[in-house]
């Protein structure tokens, strides 16, 4: 972002300042998660995300979580900050994969009209089962509205490793113009 740099490793997330000054200590993702409740609160399963969204000067964060990799529901724990500074409050979100598809490597995109997303899917957390590809309402999360909900397709074994199409910097893209993996 403009004015902050924002890093996850692993299971730790730590904010600094554009200088390299450390704002935060490093903390565990899921710790964000506390008002949420639920697997999102207790679980760092892996797999983090940070993303910038530049065309609302915000922050997605995001990781899966699951009670055991081989048994659904899997989650997609996604948190909004509800301002430019990503050492303050945040939306959270906790959504359930669908089926029983293990949701891998996701994979996330700004894009003008949602948030994208992709995943590997593995089928109860075993055999690779395609890619999954996610469209999450991003007007809804970006005003902390808990209908938020998403657009999923499931692709076939042929599909693996995509990924979304991404925003970089404050020019949106064309009215209209679709998302693209």
């Amino acid at each position: 972002g403009p004015n902050h740099y924002v890093q996850a490793v692993n299971l730790l997330v730590r904010v600094y300042s554009k200088t390299g000054a450390a704002l935060t200590a490093p903390f565990k993702l899921n710790s964000l998660f506390g008002a949420l409740g639920g697997l999102c609160s207790t679980t760092n399963s892996g797999d983090p995300i940070v993303l910038y969204d530049p065309l609302a000067n915000k922050w997605l964060l995001s990781q899966f979580a699951f009670s055991s990799p081989t048994s659904p529901p899997y989650h997609q724990c996604i948190a909004i900050s509800q301002t430019p500074d990503p050492t303050g409050a945040y939306f959270l979100y906790d959504f359930i994969s669908p089926g029983n598809n293990l949701n891998d490597y996701s994979k996330f995109g700004v894009w003008a009209d949602a948030y994208y997303m992709t995943d590997n899917q593995f089928s109860n957390g075993g055999p690779f089962n395609g890619a999954g590809v996610f469209a999450f309402d991003r007007a809804k999360m970006l005003v902390g509205d808990n209908t938020a909900s998403f657009v999923y397709f499931g692709l076939s074994t042929a599909f693996g490793g995509m990924l979304p199409a991404d925003v970089d910097g404050s020019t949106p893209p064309p009215a209209g113009a679709p998302g693209y993996f």
